[in-house]
């Protein structure tokens, strides 16, 4: 018997898992309503079973199993969606039978309590996880796949179990060395707290949100694991902490004129702590 994971077009009805002989085609058929299409997934390897005339017969859009496809399938997102039923198992043996869906993907979609998307840039080897978490992966999907189409220095996302705690460690860290700096810790109007961080999901929301007020002493605006804290009222004088250390005090709005603010922080993002030490970034 096969594994596999069904999503439903309707969002009210759970995704859920089915056991199906891998020799009864009907019962393959039966799932999606008609003919049977298969389109790859990638990361990990999979094969997502659809209706192959869901659109001709109008049947209604199916946005998880889109999401899922966009996901984990980039040459088709932005190019196909998912009209009726779907399911996903793996992909066939070296016989050419059909296999269970992947354990890795069971777990994501059916054991993990929280998510994490994490995004990679053009040109980059590596994933930077954001630092927001959802109770869905419907969610963490959909905003995946949002910022991959909205930004398009952005060229592939994932979705993974979100481990525990992270944020809030994170964000308990930068307050801590927030509150050594006398003029942070003296903030009053308002006082620096948690409540003082804001999370900005893209290097130009990052770079947006500063030119948009002149912030008092404590606002923070981080991304990823990078934490800019204001120190001065009125001013553009920001604390900056990555790992784990303050480093540096960044005056940040002429290098957003000279165009150089996007530049710097995926600098920062990618040096190290002895880099980020010595200044040499």
């Amino acid at each position: 018997m096969l594994t596999a994971i069904v999503i439903p077009a309707d969002p009210a009805e759970p995704a859920r898992l089915e056991q199906l002989d891998k020799r009864d085609v009907d019962a393959f058929r039966a799932l999606v309503g008609g003919h049977l299409q298969v389109l790859n997934l990638e990361r990990p390897a999979a094969s997502m079973y659809l209706n192959d005339e869901g659109k001709l017969d109008g049947l209604p859009f199916n946005p998880r199993a889109t999401a899922l496809l966009w996901a984990h399938n980039p040459d088709l997102r932005n190019e196909d969606v998912i009209a009726g039923d779907a399911f996903i198992l793996g992909v066939p043996d070296r016989h050419g039978d059909d296999t269970s869906a992947p354990s890795e993907l069971i777990d994501l979609l059916f054991h993990t309590k929280r998510y994490r998307v994490l995004v990679q840039g053009e040109g980059d080897e590596k994933f930077y996880g954001h630092l927001r978490p959802f109770d869905s992966w419907f969610e963490a999907y959909g905003f995946g796949v949002h910022l991959v189409r909205m930004f398009s220095q952005l060229q592939d996302i994932q979705i993974v179990a979100e481990p525990d705690d992270e944020r809030t460690k994170l964000i308990r860290e930068w307050l801590r060395i927030g509150k050594e700096n006398p003029a942070i810790a003296a903030a009053t109007d308002p006082p620096f707290t948690v409540d003082s961080f804001e999370e900005c999901f893209t290097v130009e929301e990052f770079e947006e949100r500063i030119t948009q007020a002149a912030w008092g002493i404590g606002t923070t605006f981080f991304h990823l694991d990078l934490c800019f804290i204001q120190q001065v009222e009125g001013g553009d004088e920001w604390l900056t902490i990555r790992h784990g250390i303050a480093f540096e005090s960044i005056t940040a709005l002429p290098l957003i004129e000279r165009g150089e603010f996007a530049s710097l922080v995926r600098r920062l993002l990618a040096a190290s702590k002895e880099q980020c030490q010595k200044l040499e970034y």
